[in-house]
């Protein structure tokens, strides 16, 4: 009977358990204060993949075989140094500018290599890498049966979005005023476009993506400082958050909405939407 309902309304199921499980979370962290204490990304961002997971279990198709699929490894190297470089190079290029017009730029990576390494790796298999099985795995390929990339990638940006908002209401990293509040919508929505191409061009793989996502957190190597544009709130904004909107603009110039030079429907293994 269960499932008989979750495979009929697989979308609708997805959101409900994605969204469920992740605010359910927020909301014991906010109720009790646990924001600065608790390791907050290990437990809200399971959501995602669990709400697949559900779905793709009532459906008819094996679950094994789609996790197969979703998470095959077995893509050409050079993807997953794009999915670590792109990234990297978006968040060091902002301090780049920060030292524009008379400033410093130093070498200072927020922790030692082995630790920057074991986060990265922790990310991508435990935090928030674990996203992409639900955003792009399952949800990318479903809505692309209707739409073309570039509408699936923005639409998933915008629930993205949604799925973040409680960590503004207390979390440290997340600000609610006007100019970090646009920045994070300009950057969760044009990052969720890059990302849908991408899963577009692995083949349906998201480890790759989920090794971007992973990328997206570490943070700069490098720091700059005294330069004209230092104290410039708009900086995140515009080369930060921009830099992902100019890839998806490069990559409609190049392929149209499709973003891709062969696209093709990655879905594997069938769940009707």
């Amino acid at each position: 009977m269960l499932r008989e309902q979750v495979d009929q309304n697989p979308l609708l199921t997805f959101f409900v358990v994605t969204f469920g499980w992740t605010w359910g979370w927020d909301a014991l962290y906010f109720t009790f204060g646990w924001w600065d204490t608790v390791p907050t990304t290990f437990p809200r961002q399971w959501g995602v993949p669990i709400g697949a997971i559900v779905v793709v279990w009532a459906s008819e198709v094996s679950l094994q075989s789609w996790l197969r699929n979703v998470l095959d490894w077995r893509v050409r190297p050079s993807l997953y140094l794009v999915a670590l470089l792109v990234p990297f190079a978006i968040t060091n290029v902002r301090e780049v500018f920060r030292a524009l017009g008379g400033g410093s730029l130093a070498y200072a990576p927020p922790g030692a290599l082995y630790l920057i390494l074991l986060f990265l790796f922790a990310n991508t298999l435990l935090f928030g890498g674990v996203e992409e099985i639900g955003w792009r795995g399952f949800l990318q390929p479903r809505l692309q049966e209707h739409t073309s990339v570039l509408t699936a990638g923005i639409g998933i940006g915008v629930v993205w979005w949604a799925w973040h908002l409680p960590l503004f209401l207390g979390h440290r990293n997340f600000v609610l005023e006007p100019v970090p509040l646009l920045a994070y919508t300009v950057f969760v929505i044009g990052a969720s476009v890059a990302f849908g191409a991408f899963v577009n061009v692995t083949g349906g793989s998201v480890l790759p993506v989920m090794v971007m996502h992973a990328s997206t957190n570490v943070g700069a190597l490098l720091e700059g400082s005294g330069g004209t544009l230092d104290s410039s709130a708009l900086l995140t904004l515009v080369v930060g958050s921009g830099s992902w909107w100019l890839i998806v603009f490069a990559l409609v110039v190049l392929f149209g909405r499709s973003l891709t030079p062969e696209f093709r429907s990655h879905s594997g293994p069938r769940v009707d939407p």
